[in-house]
């Protein structure tokens, strides 16, 4: 029992895992699988890799406007942290490696990490208002069913407010004055210090959402998510043709908005099950069969997780930093975040 409370997180995505992965291969036809495999056209990833790679440079610069042009972080370092926290990310539970880029880029530059984790999360809120408007745009070009609205409405409150709710503290900034009344009740003015420390964490925590209050730099910001996530629609539809799949391109947009939702779901390394299980509802809707959707699904995950990971072990080796030392950096981040000055 200890051991599975040491370890909820990992359970937890196991679980979650293997229940899509049961729903994924209920009656799938294994004949049609392997006969998906053999249609597609290899040729269309000379495309998609290098457009990826764009991409993920173009999420680098996204990342440099949400710190609004922040001289310590250079593009370059932008791109290779993102692109690793990414690939942490699949791999490891609990987005790892988000609190991972936050601490390594923070240490490396002596930037406040606290506030590098905030533009993180200011990041993931403006990734999911770009997935709600291409969600919009699939429903609006094809697809009006009542569940798909539904997962667009529950979409939109989730982002949209989550974005208000960080707009409207980090513009009225009354954190220290909350804790200093809080600190001032009797019975809790013993732990003063303790509210003091954890207002100054917040109060560095709220830098990150600095692009809030600079109209350009989140401006540019949403506007370079938006070209990210285009470039992957576009590898999504091109993905497909590759299989001899000829729709309209909302089904691009379907397939993204579906698969970048699954992600918020728990689940095991490299977002198995749900991932999968996404591709299936949104190809499903153009009546694609189970085995062919799943054959798509393998072929998109595996090369974008070959593409991150290729770049963030040049990374690493360019770095020489050595995987002991990774873990290090996410357990002292996770374990001793309370004590460092600078996080």
């Amino acid at each position: 029992m200890s051991w599975i409370k040491e370890h909820k997180e990992k359970v937890i995505g196991l679980v979650v895992s293997v229940i899509f992965i049961a729903l994924i291969f209920w009656n799938i036809d294994f004949r049609q699988l392997i006969q998906t495999f053999k249609i597609f056209n290899y040729k269309v990833l000379l495309l998609f890799v290098p457009l990826y790679v764009i991409g993920l440079y173009i999420r680098g610069i996204r990342w440099k406007y949400l710190l609004c042009g922040d001289s310590k972080l250079t593009v370059k370092e932008a791109f290779f942290a993102f692109t690793t926290g990414n690939t942490l990310n699949s791999y490891l539970p609990a987005r790892a490696g988000d609190f991972w880029r936050a601490y390594h880029v923070g240490k490396k530059l002596d930037e406040s990490k606290m506030k590098l984790l905030g533009s993180i999360i200011l990041e993931r809120i403006i990734d999911g208002i770009s997935v709600l408007l291409i969600l919009f745009f699939a429903v609006l070009t094809y697809f009006k069913h009542q569940w798909i609205l539904n997962i667009t409405y529950i979409a939109a409150a989730l982002f949209i407010s989550s974005l208000c709710v960080f707009y409207l503290v980090f513009k009225f900034n009354k954190i220290s004055w909350f804790f200093e009344k809080i600190s001032n009740i009797h019975f809790l003015s013993r732990f003063k210090n303790q509210f003091d420390r954890i207002a100054s964490l917040l109060n560095k925590f709220m830098q990150g959402f600095q692009a809030l209050n600079n109209p350009k730099c989140f401006s540019m910001a949403f506007l370079t998510s938006c070209i990210a996530w285009g470039i992957e629609c576009i590898l999504t539809y091109i993905l497909i043709m590759g299989f001899g799949h000829f729709y309209g391109f909302s089904i691009a947009f379907f397939v993204i908005s579906f698969i970048a939702l699954s992600t918020i779901i728990p689940s095991s390394s490299v977002f198995v099950g749900p991932y999968q299980f996404a591709y299936i509802l949104a190809l499903g809707i153009y009546h694609i069969d189970k085995s062919n959707a799943l054959a798509i699904a393998f072929i998109h995950q595996i090369t974008i997780m070959l593409i991150i990971t290729v770049i963030s072990i040049i990374y690493f080796m360019a770095t020489d930093t050595k995987l002991q030392e990774i873990k290090a950096e996410i357990e002292e981040n996770t374990n001793d975040n309370s004590t460092d000055e600078n996080t």
